[in-house]
């Protein structure tokens, strides 16, 4: 119980470095923090493949993609003051954080109660069970996702190549 405890302030600690984090850098690591701890999680559950495709898909996939849009987007760009665009929107956002966080922290303590709380199905993540899942009949959409992930950053690499010097400047950029 200390351990998930210890694992459970970790991961709020995580999630709430991803939302304070100024730099986007920095949000990212955070949330390939907060997934690992999640993974680990899975791992409690008796979930070893959850567990692996957490980390192998989420920490190493998605959030290098997202780095390496991140980087590129802000290359040549000093880190400026940027001024609120609406000047309510702290306020706004932290109401919504707490209304959000209540109706969690209430419907885990409804949930709680449950007899079946704290009880993964047998053969929660297990290979057999997720290789059905991954390959059965919603195999396209995984694809799909998969192609748009790789159209966003090649179109990012394409829109942010440096002109080579002494080109004209096209109209537009």
């Amino acid at each position: 119980m200390i351990g998930f405890i210890i694992l459970a302030v970790l991961a709020l600690g995580f999630a709430l470095a991803v939302v304070v984090a100024k730099h986007p850098v920095h949000s990212a690591l955070a949330l390939v923090g907060h997934v690992v701890v999640l993974a680990v999680f899975y791992l409690l559950l008796k979930a070893e493949f959850l567990a692996a495709a957490q980390v192998i898909v989420y920490a190493g996939a998605i959030m290098i993609l997202f780095l390496f849009v991140v980087t590129l987007l802000t290359a040549g760009k000093e880190d400026q003051d940027a001024r609120e665009s609406l000047p309510a929107q702290r306020g706004i956002a932290a109401f919504l954080a707490i209304l959000g966080g209540a109706l969690l922290a209430g419907t885990a303590v409804r949930v709680a109660g449950t007899p079946a709380a704290g009880r993964a199905p047998t053969g929660y993540g297990g290979l057999l069970d997720m290789g059905r899942l991954l390959w059965g009949p919603d195999f396209p959409y995984l694809a799909l996702v998969a192609l748009m992930l790789l159209t966003a950053a090649l179109g990012v690499i394409v829109l942010n190549r440096p002109e080579p010097a002494g080109a004209p400047v096209k109209e537009g950029r």
